[in-house]
């Protein structure tokens, strides 16, 4: 009897009146940690709410929060790459932010800040999302102890990448690579497709993806595992950024969300550009995107306001600056964007000389299709299943598939 009485009681406690307000995010390692000290701050500052963040895998995030939204439910914010603009737009689950800021707030931010877009792509577009960074750039990073200066061209870099390739017991295999970084997903693919004249798609969002530019870069980056022996036989996202953090690769390709995780695990690291193609003059030039924060549908009009403060909380000049010096993003904000915690840190500075070398990434919802369709071919050329031929010609019909089938 006093056991039922007990749970009966702590059923009873008291209700909790805050006004919840919930965000989903795909942000990763140090960057999550930034943001979920922020939001804690953002809490203890507003006893009247209670924000909420949960962590979702990027093409998971994007999924789910369709179908929720589309069934009345979802967060209230959700965090992610602009190319999700398209399709969240498209099926009409996220407001556009005219209807939560006035024209005189986005005019705060850069062009780039204010993601914007339109079915038929006619003049600017509607703003949709509202970053708190640009950039999302892949960049060479290497480690000083191991590759004291960064390569200039790719010639330059694979006889670097020789040179740093050490099978210290002799059974083999290397110990330490020259390079690593995550060969399973084809977002990382494209410095090198750019850097051999290719792109995903023309200007109507057709895919423009089986010809000899796409061919020529898979053979470069199967000539870097097979015949220069420089990167691992096999990696993911996780087995490149372990090497690269014990010092086990001279070098990787990642992006922003991850650089501040190399300073913890005590490498002395350094970002450049990927290196210019030398075969084409054309530098491997990485996809450039917002990434911010878009108001779902169902927000009710009574929740706006503190729908907007907490927006305006989580892009304004305090968290941008601070994102900046401690994680090197490059800030949307134009005051902060001007500042000196921009100018004088070195390492955002190489970062926006690596992005002012990369190509936009279109906003257009079939940028999802190209994803989702090169993924599969580009990971069995990778195991050696197809030629790149082969896995040209099926990256092509996968996504024509997918596009065909998703925009009937």
């Amino acid at each position: 009897m006093l056991a039922l009485i007990l749970i009966l009681a702590a059923g009873c406690g008291p209700e909790d009146t805050r006004t919840q307000l919930r965000i989903w995010h795909q942000k990763t390692g140090a960057e999550r940690d930034f943001f979920n000290e922020r939001i804690a701050d953002y809490n203890a500052a507003h006893p009247g709410l209670n924000v909420e963040a949960l962590y979702r895998e990027t093409e998971e995030l994007r999924r789910l929060f369709v179908v929720g939204s589309v069934g009345g439910q979802g967060p209230d914010l959700i965090f992610g790459p602009a190319d999700n603009v398209g399709i969240l737009a498209l099926t009409e689950t996220i407001r556009p932010l005219g209807e939560v800021l006035p024209d005189s707030i986005l005019a705060r931010f850069t062009d780039e800040g204010v993601v914007r877009w339109s079915p038929d792509a006619s003049g600017e577009g509607t703003p949709w999302l509202l970053a708190d960074q640009i950039g999302n750039h892949l960049v060479l990073v290497h480690n000083k102890a191991l590759l004291p200066e960064p390569p200039a061209t790719m010639d330059e870099y694979v006889e670097m990448l020789q040179a740093s390739t050490v099978d210290e017991d002799g059974d083999g295999r290397p110990d330490t690579y020259g390079l690593t970084w995550n060969y399973r997903e084809p977002f990382f693919f494209i410095p090198f497709l750019t850097g051999f004249g290719g792109w995903v798609m023309d200007e109507d969002g057709t895919p423009t993806l089986d010809n000899e530019a796409t061919v020529r870069a898979i053979r470069f980056v199967l000539d870097l595992r097979d015949r220069y022996q420089v990167i691992p036989g096999e990696s993911d996202y996780e087995v490149s950024e372990t090497l690269f953090k014990e010092g086990r690769a001279a070098s990787i390709i990642n992006g922003p969300w991850a650089w501040a995780g190399y300073g913890d695990s005590g490498v002395d690291y350094g970002i450049a550009p990927l290196p210019l193609v030398t075969e084409t003059g054309a530098w491997a030039a990485p996809m450039i995107a917002a990434k911010g924060y878009s108001v779902n549908a169902n927000v009710p009009d009574a929740k706006l306001p503190v729908v907007r403060d907490l927006l305006l909380y989580l892009t304004g000049t305090e968290v941008q600056r601070a994102m900046a010096e401690e994680l090197a993003t490059i800030p949307t904000l134009r005051t902060v964007r001007n500042s000196n915690a921009v100018a004088n840190n070195p390492e955002l500075q190489a970062s926006l000389a690596a992005a002012e070398k990369g190509r936009a990434m279109p906003i257009a919802p079939q940028m999802r299709q190209v994803w989702d369709g090169m993924r599969g071919p580009y990971q069995l050329v990778m195991n050696g299943a197809v030629t790149p031929e082969e896995g040209a010609r099926l990256m092509q019909e996968n996504v024509e598939k997918l596009i065909a089938d998703t925009f009937l």
